[in-house]
This record gives structure tokens, sequence and C-alpha cells, in this order.
């Protein structure tokens, strides 16, 4: 029988059938602010000797992994903090990684966690539960570490998955403490049915109490400092550069550096990956689909688990009105986008969940695709024809975004068709895409979307909509409430039959509207015999098979 792995290679059948200013760190145990060689000092082949490059659409944000909120500075961080829970490569269900195992009591309020001893940090400092403990109280107050001042964001995975701050009278977290060296116990005020999977996220990954400072809240992303097979070199606007931990409690990893270089184009990815010059490329787009398979690469997909959503500002003027939105939503043909821009095997996407969660709602509104009335219901309003911002970001590839330029085009000119009167508004993602956007209290819409970090509705539903954000200013006490109860819900029936109602209140709102949960997929250079592909993410580069 072939492996989950095997059954996720896709041939061709899908497409054919129709740097500079770098940071750098020092390596383990070097006095901090001690020099690195510079990677200028080694001959092409030296540094190519042992080592897998991949590619990156975007660059590395931060290295705080609680700041991590995009997939590209997760996937860096993933590879130097580990988390307490794992994921099964095989299987997608929970694993021990830095905790061994752990308990829950009867009324699912306490979590015993037993940590793995003999572990060290890149720093030579011992994992202890001490340190899992500062861990989560930084984590508990990582609002206040980022002041008053700080500027609009998303949801951080701490406050989606608590419910929120330490300060937080919501906060579901009531204690965390180190009953001895190697048992940490956390304490809930209501149960939390996802928190294993949850606590498997890159945000949660544990650093070095050397570098956990409230005097200093960036320490931690100036010299990451996690338990990871990989310690960081150096990280720039250009590449990320890891190598092996040698100290690694599992054993170094077999290949000894890798090299995540920022190729934001999918036709540079495709170049280099031809030329030899990379050896992962992921993200592939459908344009660039053929060309792979005629050159033999070998091709892996990802099963979908994310969601593209154009999303609405309920505070502006004219989105404010619900029709507007109705309007905007019949607009669009999602089909077209579908077959023109994704690869196959992406499907039109209904609801924010993807199928693989089992909680479509059969009652939830579909706002299908029909012309003549969105034209009726958007004259209806009185829009009158103000200029509407709608921003997209240039030069970046996600999972759920291929080809952002492409996509922006098809969906503006299908909203042009039916009378709105769009003002482009693209900004590059590492300039700042997302904070443009949520600071930009003018905007109308933004194209955006998720990637599900662990297998629960949760994962999309909390941290797009348990909260009033800037994104869309949306600002429902029932879909808050269904969120909550759904969390502490720990009959499975009864859990989806709540994520089905918030389904239907949040198309019938209609904060956003989802388009796509689409697959993508990596492609092998020769340098790569395999690489561990995950829809979560969860793809260590420890785990990488190196071409013989």
């Amino acid at each position: 029988m072939p492996s989950p792995m095997q059954r996720r290679r896709f041939l061709g059948a899908l497409g054919l059938a129709g740097s500079a200013g770098a940071l750098q760190w020092p390596a383990s145990g070097s006095t901090p602010g001690s020099p690195v060689p510079a990677r200028a000092t080694e001959s092409p082949d030296q540094a190519r000797s042992g080592s897998v490059v991949l590619s990156a659409v975007s660059s590395v944000m931060s290295m705080d992994p609680a700041l991590s909120v995009d997939t590209e500075t997760e996937r860096v961080c993933r590879q130097v903090f580990e988390t307490l829970v794992g994921i099964d490569g095989e299987t997608g269900a929970t694993a021990p990684l830095l905790a061994t195992d752990w308990d829950v009591s009867r009324d699912g309020l306490t979590y015993t966690f037993t940590l793995r001893e003999d572990v060290l940090f890149h720093d030579g400092s011992d994992l202890t539960a001490e340190v899992v403990v500062a861990n989560f109280q930084r984590w508990g107050r990582m609002n206040e570490l980022l002041g008053s001042g700080a500027p609009a964001r998303t949801t951080l995975a701490f406050e989606s998955v608590f419910g929120g701050f330490f300060d937080d009278d919501d906060c579901l977290l009531e204690s965390v403490e180190a009953a001895d060296e190697f048992t940490v116990e956390l304490v809930l005020s209501e149960p939390l049915v996802f928190l294993p999977q949850a606590l498997a996220m890159p945000a949660f990954g544990i650093a070095s109490a050397e570098v956990l400072s409230g005097n200093d809240p960036e320490l931690l992303s100036r010299r990451p400092r996690g338990t990871g097979a990989y310690r960081v070199l150096s990280v720039g606007q250009d590449e990320a550069v890891l190598v092996a931990f040698q100290d690694y409690w599992d054993g170094e990893p077999p290949a000894e550096r890798v090299t995540v270089r920022t190729l934001p184009r999918s036709f540079d990815r495709l170049r280099e990956l031809q030329r030899g010059e990379i050896d992962v490329y992921d993200y592939i787009t459908a344009d660039n689909l053929r060309s792979l398979v005629q050159s033999g690469r070998l091709i892996l997909q990802r099963d979908p688990f994310s969601v593209l959503y154009l999303g609405f500002n309920l505070d502006h003027p004219v989105m404010g009105d619900l029709d507007v939105r109705e309007a905007a939503a019949r607009a669009i043909s999602l089909s077209t986008l579908v077959e023109s821009y994704f690869l196959e095997g992406s499907r039109p996407a209904y609801q924010f969940t993807p199928a693989a969660l089992g909680v479509h709602s059969e009652q939830a509104t579909r706002y299908g695709y029909n012309v003549e009335e969105a034209r009726e219901l958007l004259a209806e309003t009185g829009y009158d024809g103000e200029p509407l911002r709608l921003y997209y970001p240039m030069n970046a590839t996600r999972s759920y975004f291929p080809r952002p330029e492409a996509v922006f085009a098809s969906i503006a000119r299908d909203l042009t068709a039916v009378g709105f009167n769009i003002t482009p508004r693209p900004v590059s993602w590492d300039d700042g895409y997302v904070d443009a956007l949520l600071g930009d209290d003018d905007r109308a819409m933004h194209l955006l979307g998720r990637n599900g970090g662990y297998r629960s509705p949760h994962s999309f539903f909390g941290p797009l909509f348990s909260h009033r954000t800037p994104e869309f200013n949306y600002d429902s006490a029932e879909v808050r409430g269904l969120i909550r109860d759904a969390r502490s819900e720990d009959d499975e029936q009864s859990r989806n039959d709540i994520y089905r109602e918030i389904a239907d209140l949040v198309a019938e709102d209609l904060p956003a509207l989802p388009l796509v949960h689409p697959i993508s997929g990596v492609a092998l250079g020769r340098g790569v015999a395999d690489y561990p592909i995950s829809p979560v993410l969860h793809e260590l580069f420890k785990d990488i098979t190196p071409s013989d």
C-alpha cells in the first residue's frame, strides 16, 4: 500500500490534462555579540556542500515565534523553536515533541505535560519546566510588551486560543506552574478541546530563558535561541541561513545547512530550480506546472487547508451596507478564479472552513454568480459610484494566493462590470501589506487569506471572528458566544453543529467573502529526494531527504 506521502504526489495529470544587510548570530555557546564568519569567505562549493536551498515567497518578518502570523515567518521559526506538542507527519495527529506525554483531568481543566529530559537550547542552557512557564507568562503578556502605541494587527495565537491575554476577563488560562523540574501544569477556567493541537503551532515555540526579557522585548527576535534541529546563522531580506545544531536531542539532521531564499516571483523560483540553484520550489503556480512536469520534476501536493477571501471594512460608509456586500459577492465568478489561476484540485470556497474539517453547513447562504442580480442590488442601495479602495498584495505568493495580481485583476473586473468603482491599492507584501491595509480606515475591501494552523474549525473562525478586529470591524456577540461554546464542547457532533451555526451567521452577516480553498504544491530539484509535505505546513527541515 502506498504511504500517505506517496499518495500526495502528482506527476502532471492535473496540469497537462487540459543578503546584503543580513543580521548574524553567534554559534552555539558563543558570547552574545561575538562575530560570525561572513558567508562571503566561503567558496560556492563549500556553501553548497551538505546543504539544501529552499525558495521562500517573502522575507522573515520577526524571529519572535509569538509574533509569527505569516507562513514564511512560521516556516523558519518552526525549525529553530520547538513546541510542547508536535504533529505526526503521516497521520496529522498530535505527537510528542518537547513534551513526551500529557494528561488531561476529567473535567478538562488541568493539563499536565511531562517534558523531555536532556534537551539543550542553542545557547547551551537546559530545557526545564521553569523555562516553559516563563514562555507562557511572556505570551500571556504580549499585548503589554507590544505597548499601547503598537500598530493595528491581526489576532495573535495566544489570544485566539485562550480567548485573550492575561489581563482580559475572557482569558481561559488561569495559571501555568512548574510542578517539578520536568512537569508543567496548565489550569483553565473552561475546557479547550483543541488545546493540544493548537499548542503545536509555531507561535508556541519554546525559547531559552536567557532571551526572555521584559525590559527588552525584541531581544528574542534579535537572538533567537530555541531547541530545534537548526540554529540561526543569519536572517536578511534576501535569505535566512540555518545550520544544524550539533547538540540536538534527536541527533543531527541529514542536511547540515538550509538556506531559505526569498523569491517572490513564481517565474524566478522556476528558473532557479531549473538552473540547480534551489532544491525546493514551493507554491507552484498553474502557469509553471507544465514546464515542471515536462522537465521530470517530482511534484508533491498539499491537501487543501487554507482559504482565500475578500474582506470588507464594515466601518466604511458604503461597505457597511449588507446589500452592497451581497452585490459584490454575487458579482464575482469563483469558477473563473479557480479554473484560471489555481492548481487543479482547488475548489470554490462557499464557507471559511475547508471540507476536511467536516463542518460545512447546508443552510448557510451561498452567493451564486449572477451579474444581473448584482447590478440590481447595487443600484437599489443608492451607491453612486464613489471610489472604493481595494487592497491586494504584490510580489507575493502564499499557500492561499498563488498569483495575487492576476486574481485581483479578475475580481476587480467582475466588480466593475456590475457598477463598482474600484481604486486599486497594491502594496508589496514585504513592504508591510497587512499593516498598510489595517492602518487605512478608509479602505473598502482587501484580499487576504488564512492557512489553518491545526485541525479544528477554531483555527479559522477563532482568529477571524472571535474578536472585533480592524480587519473587518465585525462585531457579532452571537458569533463570539458560539465560538466560546464550541471550544469547550466535548461532544464532537454537538461541537460540529455549533460550528455550522457559526458558518450560517457569518455567511448571513458577510464580513468577508470566501473565494477559494486552494491546492498548493512543491517541486523538488535534484538535490532533494523527498520533502515532508503537510497541509498545516508542519514541515520540518530535519525530515528533508537530500539526494545521495
